[in-house]
């Protein structure tokens, strides 16, 4: 169907522009080498020599105390942690080792929207016969989903990111200017933010960030990208969901009430802290991410449900996540099972992922659900909760569908859609130049595409 695990490769290697910034566990890193060496984390020590020994990379940090704790009551496993980097290096080296048939780790953390690529060339083992579907009650619904293809499941889900709008208080009530409860209110505040004082804006709004751009398309029900395996992939920019999506923000770039900075620069945080940027459409991880560059704004962010593009609705959105599939090279993949399982969905694990510094926003309900972390204050956050919103917004997330070849689209989105951030093309015509883009880098994957 495909040109052998050359898809995956070629767009990689190709991506040394970046596919997205790295926050923690829960976007894309750009750039990287096409084969970035791997630094031992954890696990070095196992105390049994006849232990069964599993290779596991990723690249959350504090994740080496998780692997470290598993060590300690399976004796019987060996779990050795490597961290190739963040995002685009992981999947270099990933693909080069699957394609060669060796060196591969037993155990990887994927993001969501990667997995596609990696399931299309049939890389994955379904760790459904290994008991991973015993565990669907203890996550988020649409967590779920994104590891699932019918009775397969494809990789087992960790942390996620619901959507919400993060707000610097203080700024917003100068300007008498309340969290908007609709887009259309979104764009009257932004409006007016800027008019106000024209060197403000009400947030800054980056299509080059294409899992980003993708999460709020999905929140307006104009998804463009429809794929449930096999050869077959829709792929639809140009529907009347999607222009109408693209029409809304060229109409405030045009107000110039909205920024379009890089996302993927260091300008973004600088903006928010200097009161340039009045808030974000963040993930449930941005008060962790901004804290270490906010100085002057320190303990003024509050979060708020995302705007709704039908008055009194409840269709949220994610940004970001990771899962943990075991790969067919692994010659144990019942105990790389074991350990997937046991990171993933106990309370063991969690116990541990929810401090710092790894501080990953649980896709596991019972730690989602409980009192104790939705009070979770973030000195950025001053003494507010902001998980009491993203956790709520986590029930109600709308469904999306990454295509199998995510790392291709994010290396043309950096340059499609950055000439909508430099001014050169309207977002409408970067969906139609996407489009046309996309479709063809499909069909010469051998994918039977339609547009509709």
């Amino acid at each position: 169907m495909l040109t052998a695990a050359g898809l995956l490769a070629l767009s990689t290697l190709s991506a040394c522009g970046g596919g997205g910034d790295s926050k923690g566990a829960a976007a894309p890193a750009g750039g990287g080498s096409a084969s970035p060496s791997a630094s031992l984390v954890a696990g070095a020590a196992c105390k049994s020599s006849s232990a069964t020994k599993i290779t596991f990379w990723a690249w959350v940090p504090g994740m080496d105390r998780a692997v470290d704790a598993f060590n300690k009551t399976h004796p019987s496993i060996c779990v050795t942690q490597e961290n190739p980097g963040a995002g685009l290096p992981t999947y270099q080296a990933l693909t080069n080792t699957l394609k060669a048939g060796s060196g591969a780790p037993d155990v990887a953390e994927v993001e969501f929207a990667e997995l596609p690529s990696f399931e299309v060339q049939k890389y994955l083992v379904d760790l459904s016969k290994y008991g991973a579907a015993s565990h669907q009650s203890k996550f988020v619904p649409w967590a779920w989903q994104q590891v699932t293809r019918g009775s397969a499941v494809l990789a087992m889900p960790s942390d996620f990111g619901p959507m919400a709008f993060y707000y610097n208080a203080p700024l917003l009530g100068k300007h008498k200017i309340k969290p908007p409860a609709t887009w259309a209110d979104f764009a009257t505040a932004a409006v007016k933010l800027h008019q106000a004082d024209p060197k403000v804006y009400l947030a800054n709004f980056g299509p080059s960030d294409l899992q980003w751009l993708l999460d709020l398309m999905s929140q307006a029900g104009a998804s463009p990208f429809g794929y449930s395996g096999g050869d077959q992939v829709k792929i639809n920019w140009t529907g009347p969901a999607q222009l109408r999506f693209a029409d809304y923000w060229q109409k405030l770039i045009d107000q110039k009430a909205i920024s379009t900075v890089r996302p993927n620069s260091t300008q973004p945080p600088i903006n928010r802290d200097r009161g340039i940027t009045a808030a974000g459409l963040d993930s449930a991880w941005a008060p962790s991410y901004f804290a270490p560059q906010a100085k002057k704004t320190m303990g003024d962010w509050r979060a708020a449900p995302l705007p709704q593009w039908t008055p009194g609705g409840k269709v949220e959105a994610d940004w970001g996540g990771s899962a943990y599939p075991v790969f067919k090279q692994s010659k144990h993949p019942a105990e790389a099972a074991q350990f997937a399982q046991w990171l993933t969905a106990s309370d063991e694990a969690w116990t541990i992922l929810k401090t710092p510094p790894s501080s990953l926003f649980p896709a596991y309900t019972p730690l989602l659900d409980s009192e104790e972390f939705k009070g979770i204050k973030y000195p950025v956050s001053g003494s507010s909760e902001p998980n009491q919103v993203f956790a709520t917004t986590a029930e109600s997330i709308a469904p999306i569908q990454w295509p199998p070849f995510m790392v291709a689209a994010l290396n043309q989105a950096n340059t499609t859609f950055g000439q909508v951030e430099n001014g050169k093309q309207t977002l409408r015509q970067a969906f139609q130049a996407f489009q046309g883009q996309m479709a063809k880098y499909a069909q010469q994957q051998g994918f039977k595409v339609s547009t509709s």
